[in-house]
C-alpha cells in the first residue's frame, strides 16, 4: 500500500498561518457577500488546505485573499468536521 503522500499529483508545502476568503450566499437576486477566515494549513500548485468555522459546501466558489489587493478563486473540493471546525481542501482555478 502506498502512502497518501505519494499519491499526491502535487507537493504540499506545510502552513500555519492566517487566511481571510469570502463567498456569495442567496438567492441569486438577493446575494450577500460573506466575509469569512480561517487558518492556512498547507498548499500545492493547484490546491489550499485550511481550517475555518464556516461551514462551506462542495461546489462552494470562494475568493482568497492573496497579497494586498488580488485575491485567489477556488471551487470547494471537499470538508471534514474536525472537533467543531472544517477543514477544506479548495481547487484553485487558473
Amino acid at each position: 500500500m502506498t502512502e497518501n503522500n505519494e499519491r499526491r499529483k502535487h507537493t504540499r508545502i506545510g502552513n500555519d498561518m492566517p487566511v481571510s476568503f469570502s463567498l456569495s450566499i442567496g438567492e441569486f437576486t438577493d446575494l450577500k457577500q460573506v466575509e469569512a477566515f480561517g487558518t492556512l494549513l498547507d498548499s500545492s500548485e493547484e490546491g489550499i488546505g485550511f481550517l475555518t468555522d464556516v461551514r462551506l459546501q462542495p461546489g462552494n466558489v470562494i475568493r482568497i485573499k492573496h497579497g494586498d489587493d488580488s485575491f485567489i478563486t477556488a471551487k470547494v473540493m471537499w470538508i471534514n468536521e474536525i472537533e467543531g471546525k472544517y477543514r477544506v481542501g479548495v481547487l484553485i482555478y487558473k
